[in-house]
């Protein structure tokens, strides 16, 4: 399968960032190398999206993403825009939403402000004052 990036110990999905995940799609569909390439062109395309990995014998993909960036989600939609939907079966749709439950979780803990920290509770009443200190000094 020339060009059609497959799924080998060598070429194993590495993880970059701290946000970055990766995930199996099974996509039915999947029959021929010009559906991986064009699978891989279009998943490819979507901001945040690290690698598609085509896996022909399963008729699954691999994709490693940064999860601040893009979701679980937009993956699944940017497939179905290419014209190859993900597995609709119960358990690949409760996988999705566990999958997609995580990465807005990342994503609402990568935006968050730092906690403060033990030894300067500066930040904890939103001020940046210590708690019962008014902030002022005299």
């Amino acid at each position: 399968m020339a060009g059609v990036p497959t799924v080998s110990r060598e070429a194993f999905i590495k993880m970059r960032g701290a946000w970055d995940t990766r995930h199996w799609i099974r996509v039915p569909s999947l029959s021929h190398d010009a559906d991986g390439l064009q699978i891989v062109r279009y998943v490819e395309q979507l901001e945040g999206v690290r690698r598609v990995q085509v896996s022909m014998r399963s008729r699954k993909i691999r994709v490693a993403y940064d999860q601040t960036r893009v979701d679980y989600q937009r993956v699944l939609e940017r497939l179905e825009l290419a014209g190859f939907p993900a597995s609709g079966n119960w358990w690949s749709r409760l996988k999705a939403g566990w999958f997609q439950y995580l990465d807005t979780t990342a994503r609402d803990n990568a935006n968050a402000p730092p906690p403060p920290c033990c030894s300067n509770p500066r930040g904890v009443d939103g001020r940046g004052s210590p708690p019962g200190s008014s902030g002022r000094r005299g």
